[in-house]
């Protein structure tokens, strides 16, 4: 098969088109995945929600030692919500890839939880990792030139630092796109596909970087959309709660007023972001399936 940018950039809404309930499948997924995240960690994002109340009544007198309960709070909250969320994120990955490049396995919307999930799930932290020392490295050399070009007053220094920052951010990003098909690889070969993709990307990085900014336009596109779809539905619940009334009530009291239209919201919330998440994600599975010639005929 023959890779086209444009093609690939819109594999997202031929996936939801060919299996529509694979959006349903998805953000019910989402919301399984708010509620235990949301469980996991409800006592520490209470006692986030305590220690800002608290500064915010400091008012501007609030010092930097008064700062230390909400530190605390988000470090107690880091480790519970980030392995959940690699993990919410690798089975939502990899299920997009696999409506791409495996479409007849579209049971339970294409959503597992075994080797290929936890296979994804580590090759993603990797090169999370990987990313993040490149742009410390790529920067802190960059800031390092631009401050000796600064103390001595080399002429057209702050040309060259304008240079040297975009050289840092080119090289950021030739690298996300050299390693952008390692989750479709690791999904369709069944292995831990962590530099893989710099063999499918050679040749191929202006093409990638065109259907990634087409499918990040679409994914905003839809983002606008599905807002405005659904504006007016949570503007309406909203316009049936008596706000007056909620002056002194007790959190109880304000969760049971409010909570329909919050639930709404969530489930709103939810297919949008399912909706967004095949836009942005199958284009990469598309192209891995399309440069490595191993499509799959769509199924009716």
């Amino acid at each position: 098969m023959t890779f086209s940018a444009t093609d690939a950039a819109f594999e997202g809404f031929r996936v939801v088109r060919r299996k529509p309930v694979v959006l349903l499948w998805w953000a019910a997924f989402y919301l399984v995945s708010f509620a235990l995240i949301f469980l996991v960690a409800a006592g520490p994002i209470a006692g986030l929600m305590a220690a800002a109340s608290d500064l915010e009544n400091m008012g501007p007198g609030a010092t930097p030692e008064d700062l230390e309960p909400i530190m605390m709070a988000y470090a107690s909250i880091l480790p519970l919500v980030l392995p959940l969320g690699l993990l919410v994120g690798a089975v939502l990955s990899a299920a997009v890839a696999r409506s791409v490049l495996e479409p007849g396995k579209s049971a339970f919307g294409y959503l597992r939880v075994g080797m290929d999930e936890v296979r994804v799930a580590v090759v993603s932290l990797v090169l999370m990792i990987v990313l993040w020392l490149a742009s410390a490295v790529s920067f802190g050399l960059a800031g390092v030139i631009a401050g000796f070009l600064g103390a001595a007053d080399v002429p057209g220094g702050p040309l060259i630092m304008v240079v040297v920052f975009l050289a840092a951010a080119a090289f950021l990003i030739w690298l996300s796109v050299r390693l952008s098909l390692a989750v479709p690889i690791t999904v369709a070969e069944k292995k831990f596909a962590f530099f893989d993709s710099f063999k499918v990307t050679g040749g191929r990085i202006w093409s990638l970087i065109g259907m990634a900014v087409i499918a990040f336009v679409m994914t905003m596109v839809v983002s606008i959309l599905t807002s405005i779809v659904f504006f007016p539905i949570t503007m309406g619940l909203g316009a049936a709660v008596d706000w007056q009334s909620l002056e002194g009530m007790g959190a109880m009291g304000i969760v049971q007023a409010v909570g329909p239209m919050i639930l709404v919201a969530i489930v709103l919330q939810a297919i949008a972001s399912a909706l967004s998440a095949a836009v942005m994600y199958a284009p990469f599975a598309a192209a891995y399936r399309d440069l490595k010639g191993t499509g799959t005929p769509e199924l009716a």
